[in-house]
């Protein structure tokens, strides 16, 4: 089945929203994983204004976050001899950028909740009626889903890298 533009369209911001999301997570903005994002899903070597167009940002944003991209090195920048303008790749590994993922939202999320449940689950008297008892039920039922998903996770950070 041949993908419309629209499919590709919701793709690529997909993508990029996953690459937002981990740069905030990690304390940089949107806007540098959105620039970082573009820079991977490109085939070739992007300028400033390629990667404007591509992400939505302004040049001078755009210029801001591949500064810094460059400066904690995840973004390499040089000139081409036939140009006066920067070229921006990235040798970044994206395997291990996609288990840091997986293995952030484990860390950061799916554990920090399964242990609120289980301290408020041990927090809580049997006795005190129905209510609580259709409490503890939810509290368990989201501890088993969030449990698959935990077993989930682990899973794929068990798959081994394809050698390149």
């Amino acid at each position: 089945m041949t993908k419309s533009y629209s499919d590709i369209l919701r793709e690529r911001e997909a993508i990029l929203g996953t690459f937002e999301a981990l740069f905030k997570a990690r304390g940089m903005g949107d806007l540098h994983g959105r620039v970082f994002g573009a820079i991977l899903l490109s085939v070739n070597e992007m300028t400033q204004d390629e990667i404007s167009m591509f992400t939505g940002y302004s040049v001078p944003a755009v210029s801001s976050a591949l500064d810094e991209l460059v400066r904690v090195g995840l973004v390499n920048r040089h000139k081409r001899q036939d140009s006066r303008k920067y070229y921006y790749s990235s040798k970044a590994d994206l395997d291990e950028i996609m288990r840091t993922v997986l293995r952030t939202l484990h860390d950061d999320y799916v554990q920090v909740v399964l242990d609120q449940l289980s301290a408020a689950r041990a927090g809580a008297r049997s006795d005190d009626g129905p209510q609580l008892r259709e409490h503890m039920e939810n509290i368990q039922n989201y501890e088993r889903e969030l449990k698959n998903l935990e077993n989930y996770l682990k899973r794929l950070l068990e798959v081994p890298l394809e050698e390149q």
